[in-house]
């Protein structure tokens, strides 16, 4: 097994107490998690092409991986490409995304997530996931409990990193929302606060968004 891509940085993991994060093919998510998952990993394969002398790209075997890390969540996720990538390449959606998530070390708060040149990509496909997926179940929201104050906590929290992404990362509260989830918490008091990737790290996003559709009814 190689880790191909590590979306994190060096951190102690406790690889005896795995579980799974799963999306399944009929989850409202699992197409957006599909397609970041691709747009990231053929990012990684282009790097590959430039970078291997003359060898060109190898293909992904089925035990090479990509790691996420989770900032507000303590855990890294391991993502086995070739499971995803395999069947679109047939134009084929695949019946499933596993990722294995391992408990990790807690991140010093405030820490960011050292993205180099990728930190706009990266900020571009958790805009784009995350902002599709908040717009996308808006009316049923707001039919099913009418203003926002009334939403599931997590819908709300998510609202608010939404909005957050439309502002370059940074918190935009005009609504006297105060919101939660793990161990983040937002107010107008934070406007201005920048949190994508400082407080919310790649693998957070999947876990919020994993929680977002158990809160649907």
């Amino acid at each position: 097994m190689a880790n191909r891509m590590i979306i994190g940085g060096p951190r102690q993991v406790d690889e005896a107490s795995p579980t799974t994060l799963r999306f399944e093919n009929s989850d409202i998510a699992f197409k957006l998690v599909a397609t970041y998952l691709t747009a990231l990993h053929s990012f990684a394969t282009t790097t590959e092409v430039y970078n291997n002398g003359r060898k060109g790209a190898l293909p992904w075997a089925i035990d090479d991986v990509a790691l996420f890390d989770g900032a507000a969540c303590d855990i890294r996720l391991k993502w086995s490409p070739r499971e995803t990538v395999a069947p679109m390449m047939r134009n084929v959606w695949p019946s499933k995304i596993d990722f294995t998530s391992y408990p990790a070390v807690r991140i010093p708060q405030n820490t960011p997530l050292d993205l180099g040149v990728l930190e706009h990509f990266i900020f571009s496909l958790g805009q784009s996931i995350l902002t599709t997926f908040v717009e996308n179940q808006k009316p049923f929201l707001t039919a099913t409990y009418g203003k926002v104050a009334n939403w599931p906590s997590v819908w709300n929290f998510a609202r608010v990193v939404r909005n957050a992404m439309a502002h370059g990362g940074k918190i935009r509260i005009d609504d006297k929302a105060q919101v939660q989830w793990q161990r983040l918490s937002y107010s107008e008091a934070d406007n201005g606060k920048p949190i994508i990737n400082i407080d919310l790290w790649p693998a957070d996003l999947f876990i919020l968004i994993k929680e977002m559709e158990k809160a649907i009814p």
